[in-house]
């Protein structure tokens, strides 16, 4: 699908080089930071070894139960997600 977004024209500058520095053309920065924007701000769905545990009534009498503290110290930056 095609359509237009107006930039000023330091920005459009600014685009021109890091896509001439990068060997990419400006239709594919854009799209790549889009892409990227959605990553990082789409609605997330919770992880399945989350769902699974949540799932259970009696999580704690499971043989695999969720270590809270390792699922979170492998986020990034060891911190809190946004859901």
């Amino acid at each position: 699908m095609n359509f237009s977004v107006h930039f000023d024209d330091e920005t459009v500058d600014r685009l021109n080089q890091a896509a001439a520095r990068v060997g990419l053309t400006r239709n594919r920065v854009i799209t790549l930071a889009v892409q990227d924007w959605l990553a990082r701000n789409e609605e997330k769905d919770w992880p399945a070894l989350l769902k699974r545990h949540f799932s259970n009534p009696a999580p704690e009498l499971a043989e695999d139960t969720l270590d809270f503290q390792a699922w979170r110290d492998a986020m990034p930056d060891g911190g809190p997600v946004r859901w």
